[in-house]
């Protein structure tokens, strides 16, 4: 599909990960709005797939979901991780839906099959008629039977990563609360630099630096990340890591203007 974008919203952008069950409203509701007024300047189609935040990541710490099924309690635990993912999702979508934005929940956990931790199979015909009648698919990170384990997270990047092979965007951005990626935590260190380009020729450079999100994250925080983003980046997709707390810059980057921010290619 032509002008196509893949959009990630960070769980740590509209979630405070310190806090259980805990949204942002305030940043939920502009960052809808940006999107709503990108899409009314520009002809493109987005999907846009966000983060559990403080709401699935804390259920599948507890019941270790991302393990597979380990126990008697795992069951549970698919159940209540599946509806702390959807719980955030509903209220992501009611606020696209408040400022404009025809945005429609797809579910992952509803099609898609993993095999050790990672998406296999998925159809998509329906997602794909979505785009085609200009709607947004706002799909999310979710827990999925897992042919191997049982059962496991996917992490948005994963999704976002077999969306990518799939539907062939012309570009991806990761929209989180820093300006990209940095040698060091610059929420903890002031001399913290950013890096501009990560590219396959860096890569193993730039992996010491990258540590775990703040707050509970069991997908693996910012490493995590840019090895999805690398991976995708071997198969001719561009990604852009910006900072979203940064008024603005989602449009900037929807319409096709610079951000500051870190690029990832091949």
């Amino acid at each position: 599909m032509k002008n196509l974008i893949l959009i990630k919203i960070g769980g740590s952008l509209i979630t405070d990960k310190t806090k259980p069950y805990t949204t942002r409203p305030d940043v939920i509701k502009r960052i809808a709005k940006e999107i709503h007024e990108a899409i009314d300047e520009k002809d493109v189609n987005l999907v846009i797939g966000h983060g559990a935040g403080s709401f699935a990541h804390q259920s599948a710490s507890k019941y270790q979901t991302q393990n597979g099924i380990i126990n008697d309690e795992s069951y549970r635990g698919i159940a209540v991780v599946e509806n702390d993912a959807q719980r955030l999702n509903r209220i992501f979508v009611q606020a696209l839906i408040d400022e404009g934005v025809e945005a429609v929940s797809f579910q992952p956990s509803a099609g898609a099959i993993a095999e050790d931790s990672r998406i296999v199979e998925w159809p998509l015909k329906a997602l794909e008629a979505l785009l085609e009648k200009g709607m947004i698919p706002v799909p999310y990170g979710d827990v999925l039977i897992d042919r191997k384990k049982g059962c496991c997270i996917a992490s948005t990047e994963e999704v976002l990563n077999f969306l990518a092979n799939k539907l062939k965007p012309e570009k991806i951005i990761i929209a989180g609360e820093v300006d990209g990626v940095f040698t060091a935590d610059p929420h903890k260190d002031p001399k913290a630099k950013l890096i501009p380009e990560i590219t396959k020729k860096n890569f193993e450079d730039v992996k010491k630096y990258l540590a775990g999100s703040r707050g509970t994250d069991v997908t693996g925080g910012m490493l995590h990340k840019v090895e999805e983003m690398m991976e995708i980046a071997t198969d001719g997709f561009t990604s852009e890591i910006i900072n979203v707390l940064k008024e603005g810059n989602l449009k900037k980057a929807i319409l096709g203007k610079k951000v500051l921010g870190t690029v990832i290619r091949k």
